[in-house]
């Protein structure tokens, strides 16, 4: 075959091979064109929510996630809020959401029930007057409050806190960039009741201020919860109240400007550490029964009084290492005798009067017959018989602790 020929046809070859490639390559393209335009219309929609809530004109509408359709509309937020919470599927096992987007008042408390996500992370909420009641009251299992701007409008309230989660709820998380401020009562109240607890949640990225009463209430049949990255401020209770509430951890927050910052009253076996805690009339307050509670690693600053343990405060709380209160003290004691004085008085440095302490002679001088009372700033160690005049001869090693 002549030469001219073969290598036309090789070209030929060549071309329709790449043309092919072309092909395919165009249309693998608009496969993944197609795929990603779908793809893109699906994240579109409001983050899977069964129902978005705005405000369009005067109406305040629910849009269903899945049709785009207006399921529902009126005048009144708290009505068209329930409405869609209330139409989510019934007796589910899944977590379904309703996404709340804009600012509004609401008129009457709204109900949050079990395997709910209310994302309120674009909303701005607050309470009418005189409504005098919780803003959000939750229970059931497996429910997430997240985000938003919550005003309880306190000052035209005669109760009512923010957000009321109430037995039986368990699993739960509330916050993520969530502001609440001007409860009448509490910022946040855990409230469980017998064989109906409140247990297992989690409270993180909060900011709380301003509440008549106190920042975060765990009452009783409450525990079992973390409480992380809490700003509470300016609240007329506590930055935040454990009342009868047991096995909780609070950490990484700060507390400052309230009545007291962190208090422990009638509670066991919690944890506060890793916290900031400032210019509140008692940072932390533990009293009435209050057992075994863990206060350790907190920073203490510009409190009227740092830490305060009620004399009804129970057994086996340990308190150490909180910058700005010492709680456990030690050293050696060295005088010199002069065959005359029998009081010898060692500043301790603690935070408070000291509930133990031991101070052991550690020099032949100091053996005497001796006994030792505290005060609020000293050991004095009283001996029967003077000690022998000497230089440096009294040696005494102590130790104390609040």
């Amino acid at each position: 075959m002549d030469k001219n020929k073969v290598l036309a046809i090789v070209l030929i070859a060549i071309i329709c091979l790449i043309a092919f490639e072309e092909y395919q390559l165009v249309s693998l393209r608009t496969e993944h064109d197609k795929l990603a335009a779908k793809n893109a219309i699906l994240a579109s929609k409001p983050t899977e929510a069964a129902y978005i809530i705005f405000k369009d004109g005067g109406l305040v509408k629910a849009k269903n996630g899945l049709t785009g359709e207006i399921d529902f509309s009126g005048i009144d937020a708290s009505t068209v809020i329930q409405w869609a919470l209330d139409s989510l599927t019934p007796n589910r096992t899944w977590v379904e959401k309703v996404a709340v987007v804009g600012s509004f008042t609401l008129s009457s408390k709204i109900r949050v029930s079990g395997y709910t996500f209310l994302d309120l992370s674009q909303a701005n909420l607050t309470l009418a007057n005189n409504v005098n009641d919780d803003m959000i009251e939750a229970s059931g299992w497996y429910f997430t409050i997240a985000g938003g701007t919550l005003n309880g409008n306190g000052a035209n309230q005669t109760k009512g806190s923010v957000i009321l989660v109430k037995g039986e709820a368990q699993r739960f998380f509330i916050g993520y960039g969530m502001r609440i401020f001007n409860a009448a009562e509490h910022g946040i109240h855990l409230q469980g009741e017998q064989d109906k607890y409140v247990g297992v949640g989690v409270l993180v990225d909060i900011i709380i201020e301003g509440c008549g009463g106190s920042g975060v209430l765990s009452a009783a049949w409450s525990a079992d919860h973390i409480f992380s990255r809490l700003n509470c401020g300016g609240n007329g209770g506590s930055g935040i109240c454990l009342s009868s509430s047991g096995a909780n951890l609070i950490v990484d927050s700060l507390f400052w400007n309230n009545f007291k910052g962190v208090d422990i009253y009638h509670s066991m076996q919690n944890v506060v550490t890793g916290n900031r805690i400032d210019f509140n009339k008692y940072g932390v307050c533990i009293a009435y029964g209050s057992s075994e509670n863990l206060v350790i690693g907190n920073e203490l600053h510009n409190n009227t009084e740092q830490i305060r343990v009620e004399v009804d405060a129970g057994n086996g709380n340990i308190i150490r290492e909180n910058r700005g209160y010492v709680a456990e003290n030690y050293g050696t004691a060295i005088f010199s005798g002069d065959g005359e004085t029998t009081t010898f008085p060692i500043p301790h440095g603690l935070s408070g009067t000291p509930k133990s302490w031991s101070v052991e002679a550690a020099s032949a001088d100091a053996m005497g017959n001796r006994y030792v009372v505290a005060n609020a700033t000293h050991l004095i160690v009283t001996y029967a018989f003077p000690p022998p005049q000497g230089n440096d001869n009294v040696v005494l090693v102590w130790r104390a602790e609040t």
